[in-house]
């Protein structure tokens, strides 16, 4: 008795002081391996907040932890900043319910955290080696080219970590529901701090057709048009048009052809979700007016 207890002991010894918080929705196909693979990184705690799932997530969810909260359908946003306040631990980890983590990623990554003076680390984000569409490949070779040519990165919440005071202090964005991590970034990036680039590697496994690509940006365009609004024009991120022209003389001049379609659809799609969001800004002030 008195040796099961030191084990026990020994292990809660060896837990991260890391809250890990999973954002779900009707995500039971790739849940089950996410939250196995979190749990192998030995996190002191793991937090699932879900939207309204009307698959088996809930289920697969139990399976790991009791700590389930729900955001009751309204949004990343508010999903995030929920989990981040439920969490008890100094640094908290977002890990999306569609990433799986190799052993060791979560300490490599906290490690860093600590000893720079970066705000926030993102892990790097690859597909795993498995058949994809192009849409998938090219998605996956942009973002690797990306972290290959910025040794300091922009915040993405897919796989990072945080204290958790620098959640509370800065806040998601609780009414947006998509690009929550946009803003936070720039209220971040406002008071002068840096996001790193982290050595540790996690695979994302979102998959996505023509025109689930197609969807996804075009709501995207729009949603830029609202930060535009609240933050001014002067952020690259803001102007898919001028990002994605850089993009295409860049895949022109290192021969990175096979990028140059997707980069004209995303720039297409973005533009015109842009558009989009500017006709429903101009009907919206009409309508109050």
């Amino acid at each position: 008795m008195v040796t099961v207890k030191f084990m026990e002991t020994k292990k809660e010894m060896e837990y991260l002081p890391l809250s890990v918080v999973t954002i779900t929705r009707n995500a039971e196909k790739t849940l089950e391996n996410t939250l196995r693979s979190i749990k192998t990184n030995n996190p002191a705690e793991m937090i699932v907040v879900d939207g309204n799932s009307t698959d088996s997530t809930l289920e697969i969810a139990r399976k790991y932890t009791d700590r389930i909260y729900s955001d009751g359908g309204r949004g990343m946003g508010y999903a995030s900043q929920l989990g981040a306040e439920k969490a008890t631990q100094e640094f908290v980890a977002f890990i999306d319910s569609d990433v799986t983590l190799p052993e060791g990623s979560l300490a490599t990554m906290l490690e860093e955290l600590r000893n720079s003076d970066y705000i926030a680390v993102s892990a790097r984000q690859f597909h795993p080696p498995e058949p994809l569409t192009y849409w998938e490949r090219a998605a996956d070779e942009r973002g690797k080219l990306s972290k290959a040519r910025r040794p300091e990165g922009f915040l993405g919440t897919l796989a990072c970590i945080f204290r958790r005071e620098t959640i509370l202090k800065y806040q998601f964005d609780t009414v947006e529901k998509h690009l929550h991590d946009v803003d936070l970034e720039m209220r971040i990036r406002r008071d002068g701090h840096k996001f790193g680039v982290s050595a540790a590697q996690v695979y994302h496994l979102h998959h996505f057709s023509f025109k689930g690509f197609i969807h996804y940006r075009y709501f995207e365009g729009q949603v830029i048009i609202r930060y535009i609004k609240k933050w001014g024009p002067f952020h690259l991120h803001f102007w898919p048009p001028l990002y994605n022209l850089y993009w295409l003389a860049f895949c022109v001049f290192r021969g990175k052809w096979n990028l140059i379609p997707y980069v004209v659809v995303d720039d297409v799609v973005q533009t015109a979700g842009m558009v989009k969001g500017s006709f429903n800004l101009i009907s919206n002030v009409s309508k109050r007016s």
